[in-house]
């Protein structure tokens, strides 16, 4: 199981490491080509690791895997159509919606009560980052985003929350890959909002993907680590 996952870890960040030289060399071409594979070879990974596993938690996790897929195909082009920035945000917002699901499944098939008082300081860190950084970027926010990005912050504060919960419920390794994943996914949206409405600043997208990649990498090697161990032949 280890030996698969370091394997799979080297090919995706050898993947990963030809896509920053597209972004940092302006390879555009190359660039369209290699970005919409990282979220297939993760779906892919997941599947080969699970066969045959249906679990509602591991069908909410590909289903979160799917719309970033969509959503990273959406910000390609942005740029060019304005109207798929929308699009691409509506994607990773259903998204992270799929995650804090499985997330919360995890904490309801759990045999352990669920603490209320502990649940409620976990939720302190993430509301008070996110609602921050809101307020941060709200004033150079379109008057048409407001509400979608408010939506939006507050379903990955969601996400974050939820994998947090997670812990005592679930086995050691997988909470914290997760939760690990979760952070740098909420840090990822939170660099293409600075860039997008703050300041635009060099590097962000190599900055920005990094975190993404390794979010995204690490949710899913979290949610294969579960159901390896949850789950019987």
């Amino acid at each position: 199981m280890l030996s698969s996952i370091k394997s799979f870890g080297i090919l995706f960040y050898t993947v990963s490491l030809l896509f920053l030289c597209t972004i940092l060399f302006e390879l555009q071409l190359a660039h369209y080509i290699i970005k919409p594979m990282f979220m297939l070879m993760l779906i892919a990974f997941q599947y080969v690791q699970l066969p045959g596993r249906t679990s509602t938690f591991t069908k909410m996790v590909q289903f979160g895997l799917f719309f970033s897929w969509i959503g990273d195909i959406a910000l390609m082009f942005d740029e060019k159509i304005a109207i798929l920035f929308v699009v691409g945000l509506g994607a990773f917002l259903i998204a992270h919606l799929g995650y804090a699901y499985a997330f919360i499944r995890n904490v309801r098939d759990s045999s352990l009560p669920f603490n209320v008082g502990s649940s409620l300081l976990m939720v302190v860190p993430f509301a008070a980052f996110t609602g921050l950084f809101f307020y941060y970027i709200k004033d150079g926010l379109p008057a048409d985003l407001f509400i979608p990005v408010l939506a939006y912050t507050v379903v990955i504060s969601a996400m974050g929350i939820s994998s947090a919960w997670r812990k005592g419920h679930v086995q050691k390794p997988s909470y914290t890959w997760v939760l690990i994943g979760a952070i740098l996914f909420i840090l990822s949206d939170c660099v293409i909002a600075v860039n997008k409405f703050v300041i635009d600043f060099d590097y962000d997208a190599v900055l920005n993907m990094t975190l993404y990649l390794t979010g995204q990498f690490m949710i899913t090697v979290g949610a294969v680590l579960h159901e390896k161990k949850v789950s019987r032949p």
